[in-house]
């Protein structure tokens, strides 16, 4: 079970720093994407509420889907300013190569430590669910919660 555990965090994770779709013609509409997460969000913990018998494991649920909307938001900064690094570095005829590889070493240990957050974020919230509540809710991130729109607005909107 540890493994499809940790298969879906690395998936959350890996699919958050994938880039927008090649056949899109421009940046989606931020207004757009702030109204389908709201409201997805919101369906999400309606979910919760309707799916998990014990209010209170509803409430710590709910709390801990604010974890993880701020792990998202830090990881979705981390990508950025990475982006602007290399972007920087390129743009510099004279960056050395040690400049390129701390840059991405950099990155790479912080990426290495979000998707820990995130497995234990997903331990944390299963042990407030019976497995039956959790497939339901499993289901629905699966389904409704795209990651890149999740980091998309704390990201800076694409820029």
């Amino acid at each position: 079970m540890r493994n499809i555990e940790l298969t879906i965090a690395l998936a959350v994770a890996v699919l958050m720093l994938l880039p927008a779709c090649a056949g899109r013609k421009g940046p989606p509409d931020p207004a757009k994407v702030q109204q389908k997460m709201t409201a997805t969000r919101d369906g999400e913990k309606e979910l919760i509420r309707s799916t998990v018998a014990i209010a209170e494991r509803a409430d710590s649920l709910i709390a801990l889907l604010d974890d993880r909307d701020r792990l998202i938001a830090e990881h979705a900064k981390t990508v950025a300013d990475y982006r602007d690094r290399m972007k920087a570095l390129n743009a510099d005829y004279g960056a050395e190569r040690e400049s390129f590889d701390e840059a991405i070493a950099g990155y790479n240990e912080n990426r290495a430590e979000s998707q820990r957050e995130f497995v234990e974020l997903i331990d944390a919230m299963k042990k407030e669910a019976t497995a039956e509540e959790w497939k339901a809710i499993a289901k629905y991130q699966i389904k409704k919660l795209n990651p890149r729109d999740l980091a998309y607005k704390q990201a800076g909107g694409g820029n």
